[in-house]
């Protein structure tokens, strides 16, 4: 399979995290719009999220009828329209009309971008593409929120241009892409046991989790800077970008890592993102939280691509239903993530961000400790069965 091949399917995932991009746009509407409920205007950052969620579940049994190819064109098409429609109608319904619109095209498209990665490729090789994949999610988020940040500047309408971004993408990905053979698909899906995987509801329950502390990082950081007096806004939101720059060096670095670190990634992540919250927590100056916050994003991107590479590269189980719920699961987990974290900080005796970073740490280095030990067990097992 080709470069262009390759580097047209990637592309598609530069817009999957793309719904929260306009949040800066928010106090200029809500200037336009003062009629409004303020919260109303709030959720068009984070109303795509939930219609990714109730999407995703429908996506393969679309794709499977209409085809995988053409359903991605779809969503990427939808995505392309709802992107820019707030730069053309008044009504603020209409906005937000299209918010739900858009988080419909990326719910609809997402999961398919693994089914075509794993019919695509197999192996080391699909490791690699799912690493890409994630890498190249942090890599959309940062060049369409500065792209929003610049366009801003004329007005918050015109912001909304950014999302012109889908449009290459689009073209690109028809050019380029072969179709997936719905025959072979289906033969895929029979020969192999449809039961999911039992793995696979540890693999959830450990995404909402670890989501929820990765995020933690994006809703807490600025307010660290200001408690502990050594940085403003204005630093927080390029510590944010740091992160982006850890998750894109993992994701470009995960066919490498999993094939050296194998079943051992998971518990590698965990102690890494345990210890850059524990360096979060007790920096001092810019230059040691920015080291911090780069090692958040490297563990946490090497996290996210382990689990859907272990579902897809299983072709004796339903690879495509484990896809959808662990997108749930990181969608749940996200969406949710300001109110399990201001939760977690109630039931902490201080309500210092300091202390919630240091019980984040804790709480990866249990899961540390825990995975060794599943591990272990699990290997004794296999051990003792020959």
């Amino acid at each position: 399979m080709n470069k262009i091949t390759k580097l047209s399917l990637l592309s598609v995932s530069l817009l999957v995290v793309l719904g929260g991009a306009i949040a800066a746009n928010i106090p200029a509407i809500m200037a336009t719009y003062p009629e409004i409920n303020p919260t109303l205007i709030e959720l068009i950052t984070t109303i795509p999220s939930l219609f990714i969620i109730l999407t995703v579940p429908f996506s393969h049994v679309f794709a499977r009828k209409f085809g995988y190819k053409l359903s991605v064109q779809l969503g990427v098409g939808i995505v392309l329209g709802a992107g820019i429609m707030p730069v053309f109608v008044q009504s603020f319904w209409f906005i937000f009309f299209s918010r739900i619109l858009f988080g419909i095209g990326i719910g609809l498209f997402n999961p398919l971008l693994f089914s075509l990665a794993g019919k695509l490729y197999q192996g080391k090789e699909l490791s690699s593409v799912i690493g890409f994949q994630s890498a190249f999610e942090g890599i959309g988020g940062m060049v369409i929120t500065f792209t929003v940040g610049q366009l801003l500047v004329m007005n918050w309408r015109s912001s909304f241009f950014a999302y012109l971004f889908a449009l290459p993408i689009l073209l690109l990905f028809s050019w380029f892409v072969p179709d997936v053979s719905l025959e072979e698909v289906e033969n895929r899906r029979e020969s192999g046991d449809q039961k999911i995987n039992p793995s696979t509801y540890g693999y959830i329950a450990l995404l909402i989790l670890v989501v929820t502390i990765y995020m933690s990082v994006t809703v807490k950081i600025t307010s660290l800077l200001l408690e502990k007096g050594f940085g403003d806004a204005t630093d927080g939101s390029n510590l944010i970008a740091l992160v982006g720059l850890g998750a894109m060096t993992a994701g470009a670095l995960f066919g490498s890592i999993v094939t050296i670190t194998k079943k051992w990634t998971l518990p590698i992540s965990f102690f890494l993102l345990g210890i850059s919250m524990f360096m979060i927590a007790l920096s001092q100056n810019l230059v040691s939280i920015s080291f911090a916050v780069i090692l958040c994003g490297f563990s946490f991107r090497t996290f996210i691509p382990y689990l859907f590479n272990e579902v897809n590269q299983d072709t004796k189980r339903n690879s495509e239903k484990s896809t959808s719920l662990l997108l749930i699961g990181f969608n749940i987990g996200a969406a949710c993530a300001p109110i399990s974290i201001s939760l977690l900080g109630n039931i902490l005796s201080s309500k210092e961000n300091t202390t919630i970073f240091i019980a984040e740490g804790v709480i990866m280095m249990l899961l540390t400790s825990i995975t060794i030990i599943s591990i272990v067990k699990k290997k004794r097992k296999i051990n003792a069965g020959n």
